[in-house]
């Protein structure tokens, strides 16, 4: 009966008041933006507020002006000779004694990082709404392919130059996204912990109900919202939701945590402060606010960096199997300068993967993400677990302080399908253009090895699959600190620059 529902309601929001989870202080102005009026479905970014919208509410942040700060996070570097291309500063001459090309003006990016999430459905996805027609390329022998000048076939759903067709039911159903908790930390390694940004995090005490990313105010009473879209975007996704104008997480490593209720369709990643600050897809500008410097999000002027968590293979043909469940993590996206990919990028024609819940079958999971000197993981915690699996989490509420790593072994890895499990992703271990190069490190040598950000990073222990003691993988007679069958049993990916 609806007296029930609402006696429910109350003994939840009684028990959330009573949770002991750390206080956050992240705003995300839940008042500006995704009015009542507005359908998820619009064209991309309808529901988004414009920076106009946020200086207007008095909450805008200023746009960083990316100066290089010192020569000891960044070195000497050559200047690009040739014209960006492609929005991207490239030199033609670099070698191991002149190994780095300068970022464009304003992208001396620092390894400040936090998360975004991106939600959407029909015309806001990626090839939605049916809207990206272009001819097969079938006739030609290529039926997975389309949109090549040289294709005769029928108009079909063309998205990147392939055929989605099999995708437009997900399109059209669009993410799932309840979220109970976002949270950043920072590693300390004098006390072995995870410690809390709070301004990064959101509703870690639990003092909030469930919000909706699809809907409204979350779903929520106005008065309760605890989130808001921001006015940049998230690029292939209609929404983006992130937070700007902090300090970021990842000086000595960074973990960030998303309890969700349910998720599915939707994509969770890690950029640069800056990028998000800048705006992922939406440049910063109002007519009073512009940047002092630059308004490009130095994504690839300045190799800012880009982790993939949990991305839908949204323009895979196949990627329908497990019912789009699947959701990789790739980190082949600009890999460069500073941010060097490692031996097993990921993407989606990899087994980086993991599932998520269904599309109308709500599954709690607590997806916890760690970038530390050696790689990657990101865990799948069924929410009913978590507490026992890793200290200081707990399925509504998250506590400032967090265990360094799980109590336990993930049970599976690469991919990760049900249960606890991991997805891992390498890092680059070299310090030099030469070791990279012999090592299999990720990065486009026309825009150079100026270091490697996770060189700098600390180890944080996560636990080795399958054991401690496996065989470790050697790369050019180098011993690299995971097993094989963490990166072994992962088909080559594609390498985009």
């Amino acid at each position: 009966s609806s007296l029930q529902r609402r006696a429910a309601m109350l003994a939840s929001l009684l028990v959330r008041c009573a949770a002991s989870g750390s206080p956050w202080s992240g705003d995300m102005h839940p008042s500006i933006g995704f009015n009542a009026g507005c359908d998820l479905g619009d064209v991309p970014g309808a529901c988004a507020p414009t920076y106009d919208n946020l200086r207007d509410g008095g909450a805008l942040w200023d746009c960083p002006d990316g100066e290089r700060q010192s020569n000891s996070t960044w070195p000497a570097c050559e200047a690009a000779r040739k014209p960006i291309i492609g929005n991207n500063p490239l030199c033609f001459d670099l070698t191991a004694s002149n190994p780095c090309c300068c970022p464009d003006t304003g992208c001396f990016v620092e390894p400040r990082f936090n998360t975004i999430i991106g939600v959407c459905r029909n015309q806001s996805c990626a090839c939605g709404n049916r809207r990206t027609l272009q001819k097969s390329c079938a006739p030609q022998g290529r039926p997975d392919q389309c949109g090549a000048p040289d294709c005769t076939g029928e108009p079909i759903v063309c998205c990147s130059g392939v055929d989605v067709r099999s995708l437009v039911p997900y399109y059209d159903m669009g993410s799932r996204a309840e979220i109970n908790y976002w949270a950043a930390y920072e590693f300390d390694p004098s006390d072995n912990q995870w410690h809390i940004q709070q301004e990064s995090s959101f509703n870690t005490d639990g003092s909030r109900p469930t919000f909706d990313l699809t809907k409204p105010f979350g779903g929520l009473d106005p008065s309760e919202a605890w989130l808001g879209p921001q006015p940049g975007g998230s690029v292939f996704w209609g929404l983006g939701y992130y937070p700007a104008g902090v300090k970021g997480v990842g000086e000595n490593a960074a973990m960030f945590v998303l309890s969700t209720e349910h998720f599915f369709g939707s994509t969770w990643y890690m950029l640069n402060q800056l990028t998000l600050d800048r705006g992922p897809a939406t440049p910063y500008s109002s007519s009073t606010a512009t940047c002092p410097v630059s308004a490009n999000n130095c994504w690839s002027a300045g190799n800012a960096g880009e982790m993939d968590f949990l991305e839908s293979p949204w323009n895979r043909k196949d990627g329908d199997v497990d019912g789009y469940r699947r959701s990789f993590s790739s980190q082949n996206n600009q890999m460069g300068r500073q941010f060097n990919g490692g031996v097993n990028t990921g993407g989606f024609h990899t087994n980086n993967y993991l599932l998520t819940a269904e599309i109308n079958t709500p599954e709690p999971i607590v997806y916890v993400a760690v970038v530390d000197k050696i790689g990657n993981w990101v865990y799948r915690i069924p929410a009913g677990q978590v507490e026992s699996i890793w200290p200081g989490l707990a399925r509504t509420t998250a506590e400032a302080t967090v265990a360094a790593r799980p109590t336990q072994t993930p049970t599976s890895m690469n991919p990760c399908r049900d249960g606890f499990c991991a997805v891992f992703t390498s890092n680059c271990q070299a310090t030099t253009w030469e070791d990279a190069i012999a090592q299999n490190c990720g990065f486009n040598q026309n825009q150079g090895f100026c270091g490697n950000w996770f060189s700098r990073m600390v180890d944080t222990k996560q636990p080795l699959f399958p054991s401690e003691s496996c065989k470790r993988d050697v790369r050019n007679g180098v011993t690299m600190p995971w097993c094989t069958e963490m990166v072994n049993n992962t088909p080559s990916a594609e390498v985009f620059v």
